[in-house]
C-alpha cells in the first residue's frame, strides 16, 4: 500500500510515524520517502487495507493534524473541472475507494488550508505582539513592567501554543526526543529563568523557520515532481460520436486518438494518419525533433510539434511509457542510498546523545568552575537541546537522491533507487558488450568466400534459409544481403542454438549458419580467418559451403565516452563480445579500451565478469537489457543501453539509457558525482553550523536565536542547496543546445 502525506515536511515528525506504523500488527515493513511526501507499507495477510488505512490516518491526525493522508496524490485527487465548496465533494471528481473516503479526503483538504492560514495569521500577531513588548518595555515605566511581561507571554503562546500541545501528545505516545519537545522545555526553561523577551522570539523564529522550511521541501519536492511528469491529463478520443475530451486514465488499447499541435501524446501507438514532427526530449531529453509519418511507432509523453495526428493507441493508459517512467522513478524513492540509510540510524542516536548533553553542561560546569551559576548553564543547556534535531540532514540527503534521479530523468536516464547512484559515483570498472552498445549492431556483409563447387545462389539460399526465422541483427544483414526469396513452407525442424547459430531442413537439405564454435560441435571443418570482421559459416548437408565476413560500425559517441570515463576517474573499461577475438580486438583497439574479451558465450560472460569484480570496488555492465541479463544481474549496477519503450530492458537493468547514446554513460556517472557532492556539503553545512553553535554554548556563548538557526535555518539552507542538482548542466556547464533554433532532423 503506498499513501500520500499532504504537508508533512518535519523530518523528525516522519521518522516518528514511520517507527509507529512500524509496530502495527500486520505490519511488515515501512518506508517513508521525504523527497516524494509517500508512505510505503507493505501488509500481512491478517487485515484488509481499509483497515490499515484508517489506523494510520488515526495514528497521522493524533501526530500531525494538519497532514492530509490519502491513497492518490492530492493534487490529483480533484479533477481541475471540480467546483466543490467547503470541503464536501461532488461524485465523480475525487478518485477514492469509497464515499466515506471521499469526503474524508476533501474535508482534510479544507481543514489543511484553513489551518495553515490561521497559523500564518497567528504567527504575524505574534510578531506585532513580539515588537510591542519592546515598545512597550521602552515607553512604560519599570512598575508597569509586568505590562510587557505579559505582552511577550501573549507572543510566545500566541506562537508556540501549538508546539506545546504537540509535544505533550507526543510524550503520551512515548515519543519525547522530538523537535516540539525540545523547543517547549528551552523555552520554558528560558520563560522560568525571567528571560520573556528571548523565549517569545525564540519560539516566533522557530515558527518562522518552520514556514520557510515546509516551503523549502514543497518546493524541492513541485520542482522533481515538475521534472518527471510526463502524462497528459485529457485525451481527444474519436469514435462514432465524432471528437470528445476524455480523461486520458480511461484510455484502451485500438482507440484513435486525435493530438493538437503543441500536446503531449497521452498514450504509446502507432501514426494512423498524418505527419508531424515530436519533441522526444521530456523522455530522452534529446533536443533534435523526430519526423513521423504513418506506420510509424510514438510514445506517450512526446509532444506533437506542427500538424495535427490521429494515432492508434496500442497500450492501455496505465500501461503507456510515461507513466510506466514516472511510476518507476517515484518508486526510485523507495530503495534507499547508503548515505540516506546512515544518516537515519545516525539521527537516532545523535539527538539523544546531545540531550544528555545538555544535561551534563546544565550540572557540571557549575560544579567545577568557580563562580558559575546554575542559572548561566542551564540557559546554555536549553541551547543544546534545540540544536539537538538532525533535521537538516534527515531531509537533505533524500530529496539530494531523489533530484539526482529527477535530473537524470531529463537526460532520458532512469535510474531505479538511491543505491544505484551510490554504485555510479563508486564505480571503478565499466564493462560492456559490443553489439548494440559499443557498435550500432547494424551489420552489412563486407566479402563472401566460398568452397569449392559451390555455387553463390546456392549458398545465398541456403544461408537466407538458415537465418530466416531469426531476429538478430546479423541474420537481418545475410538476409538483405542474398535477397533470396524463402518460403516458408520449404522450412522445418528450425533449431535456434543461443550464442551460436541456428539450425534448419530446406528442401529436404539440412542446412547450419552460425559461428565457430557450432561448427566444432558439428564437427565440420572451416578453414581459418586472419583478417578482422564478424564470421557466419554456411554448411549444407554437413558440408561447409563457405562463409560470409559481416562488419559493424561504431557508434559515434563511443570513443568520447571511454576517454571521459578516463578522465572522471574510472580505471578500467572492459568488453565482453560474442565476435572472435580480432573483430573485438579493432574494437577495443579503436576505443582505447583496457581489456577485450571474445569468443564469449553467453555463459562465458558470466564467468568473466565475475573475474572482473574480484578486482574491482564497483563494477558496471552495460549491455541491452535482454540478451545480458544474466550478467545484468549480477552486476553492481546493470545498465540497458536503447531501453526507451522496450518492456524487457526496463525489467532487466538497474539503469536504462534511453536514447542509445554512450555519452549518456558518461551523464549518468557525472550525475551521480555531482549529487554526491552536494550530499556532502549538506552534511558539512548542517553538521558545521550545529556544532560550532554547540561549541560556542559550551564556552558560554551560545544564544537561543542560534540554536533555532542552526535547526530551522540550516534545514532550509540545505534544501536549497540540493535544489542546485536539478538545475546541473554537466561538467562542461553550457554544453546543452539551444532547441529554438534546430531544423528539423529526419529520423526513420
Amino acid at each position: 500500500m503506498k499513501l500520500y502525506l499532504d504537508g508533512l515536511t518535519c523530518a523528525s515528525c516522519a521518522g516518528k510515524i514511520e517507527r509507529l506504523v512500524s509496530k502495527m500488527p500486520n505490519i511488515n515493513e515501512v518506508s517513508f520517502s521525504m523527497a516524494t511526501g509517500t508512505l510505503n507499507i507493505e501488509e500481512g495477510m491478517d487485515f484488509s487495507p481499509e483497515v490499515t488505512f484508517d489506523a494510520v490516518v488515526k495514528l497521522v491526525k493524533s501526530l500531525e493534524p494538519h497532514v492530509v493522508v490519502s491513497k492518490t496524490k492530492f493534487s490529483e485527487t480533484i479533477k481541475p473541472d471540480c467546483h466543490c465548496h467547503e470541503g464536501s465533494c461532488c461524485s465523480g471528481h475525487v478518485e477514492t475507494h469509497s464515499e466515506h473516503e471521499d469526503h474524508h479526503h476533501g474535508h482534510d483538504g479544507h481543514q489543511h488550508g484553513e489551518m495553515e492560514k490561521r497559523e500564518k495569521i497567528e504567527l504575524l500577531i505574534a510578531m506585532i505582539l513580539f515588537v510591542g513588548g519592546f515598545v512597550t518595555k521602552a515607553l512604560m515605566p519599570e512598575t508597569l513592567a509586568a505590562v510587557s511581561m505579559g505582552i511577550f507571554l501573549g507572543a510566545y503562546l500566541l506562537a508556540g501554543y501549538h508546539v506545546i500541545l504537540l509535544a505533550l501528545k507526543n510524550i503520551g505516545h512515548g515519543q519525547i526526543f522530538d523537535e516540539n519537545f525540545l523547543m517547549a522545555i528551552a523555552t520554558v526553561g528560558a520563560l522560568i529563568l525571567g528571560e520573556w523577551p528571548e523565549a517569545a522570539g525564540v519560539m516566533i523564529f522557530f515558527g518562522v523557520g518552520e514556514y520557510f522550511q515546509a516551503k523549502a521541501v514543497d518546493n524541492a519536492r513541485n520542482a522533481i515532481s515538475e521534472t518527471i511528469h510526463f502524462s497528459v491529463e485529457n485525451a481527444h478520443l474519436i469514435d462514432g460520436e465524432g471528437t470528445r475530451t476524455v480523461d486520458a486514465t480511461m484510455i484502451r488499447k485500438d482507440d484513435l486518438l486525435l493530438v493538437k499541435p503543441g500536446e503531449k501524446i497521452p498514450a504509446d501507438g502507432v501514426v494512423f494518419e498524418g505527419l508531424s514532427y515530436l519533441d522526444t526530449s521530456p523522455l530522452t531529453g534529446e533536443s533534435y525533433p523526430r519526423k513521423v509519418n504513418v506506420g510509424d511507432t510514438v510514445l506517450s509523453g512526446m509532444i506533437n510539434g506542427q500538424d495535427v495526428l490521429k494515432i492508434r493507441v496500442t497500450k492501455d493508459y496505465e500501461d503507456s511509457t510515461a507513466v510506466k517512467i514516472m511510476h518507476l522513478i517515484e518508486e526510485a524513492s523507495d530503495r534507499k542510498g547508503k548515505t540516506e540509510k546512515f544518516i537515519t540510524k545516525f539521527s537516532r542516536y545523535y539527538t539523544p546523545a546531545v540531550v544528555i548533553s545538555a544535561l551534563l553542561l546544565a550540572i557540571i560546569p557549575p560544579l567545577l568552575i568557580e563562580g558559575a551559576s546554575f542559572e548561566t548553564w542551564i540557559y546554555q543547556s536549553l541551547i543544546f537541546l534545540v540544536v539537538s534535531c538532525p533535521c537538516a540532514l534527515v531531509l537533505s540527503i533524500p530529496i539530494s537522491y531523489f533530484g539526482g534521479i529527477g535530473r537524470a530523468s531529463k537526460e532520458g536516464i532512469l535510474i531505479k533507487g538511491g543505491n544505484y547512484l551510490d554504485v555510479l559515483y563508486q564505480v571503478d570498472t565499466f564493462v560492456f558488450d559490443k553489439t548494440g552498445t559499443l557498435t550500432l549492431g547494424e551489420f552489412s556483409v563486407l566479402q563472401v568466400e566460398l568452397a569449392e563447387g559451390i555455387q553463390k545462389d546456392d549458398f545465398l539460399q541456403a544461408a537466407a534459409a538458415g537465418e530466416y526465422f531469426s531476429n538478430h541483427p546479423i541474420a537481418e544483414a545475410v538476409r538483405d544481403y542474398s535477397k533470396c526469396r524463402i518460403s516458408e513452407k520449404s522450412l522445418s525442424e528450425h533449431k535456434e542454438i543461443p550464442g551460436k547459430g541456428t539450425q534448419v531442413k530446406w528442401e529436404g537439405k539440412s542446412v547450419l549458419v552460425g559461428n565457430k564454435s557450432l561448427f566444432s560441435e558439428n564437427e565440420i571443418v572451416t578453414p581459418d580467418w586472419d583478417g578482422e570482421g564478424t564470421i557466419v559459416y554456411v554448411a549444407i548437408d554437413e558440408k561447409f559451403a563457405g562463409m560470409m565476413i559481416l562488419g559493424d560500425q561504431i557508434k559515434e559517441n563511443a570513443e568520447k565516452m571511454v576517454v571521459g570515463l578516463k578522465n572522471i576517474g574510472i580505471e578500467k573499461t572492459v568488453m565482453l563480445s560474442g565476435d572472435n577475438q580480432k573483430t573485438a580486438d579493432r574494437v577495443g583497439r579503436i576505443l582505447g579500451l583496457d581489456q577485450v574479451v571474445g569468443d564469449c558465450l553467453p555463459q562465458d560472460k558470466v564467468s568473466e565478469f565475475e573475474k572482473i569484480k574480484k578486482t574491482s570496488k564497483k563494477t558496471v555492465y552495460v549491455g541491452d537489457g535482454m540478451n545480458d541479463a544474466p550478467v545484468l544481474a549480477i552486476s553492481d549496477a546493470g545498465m540497458a543501453m536503447g531501453g526507451l519503450g522496450s518492456d524487457a530492458a526496463i525489467e532487466a537493468a538497474d539503469i536504462i539509457l534511453m536514447k542509445d547514446d554512450p555519452q549518456d554513460i558518461l551523464k549518468a556517472v557525472d550525475i551521480a558525482q555531482y549529487t554526491r557532492k552536494i550530499m556532502i556539503q549538506n552534511i558539512v553545512l548542517a553538521l558545521g553550523i550545529k556544532f560550532l553553535v554547540l561549541g560556542l554554548t559550551v564556552m558560554g556563548f551560545g544564544e537561543m536565536y542560534m540554536a533555532v538557526f542552526a535547526d530551522v535555518g540550516a534545514a532550509v539552507i540545505t534544501i536549497l542547496n540540493t535544489s542546485r542538482i536539478l538545475r546541473y548542466q554537466g561538467r562542461s556547464g553550457n554544453d546543452r543546445r539551444d532547441t529554438m533554433n534546430l531544423k528539423p532532423t529526419e529520423v526513420n
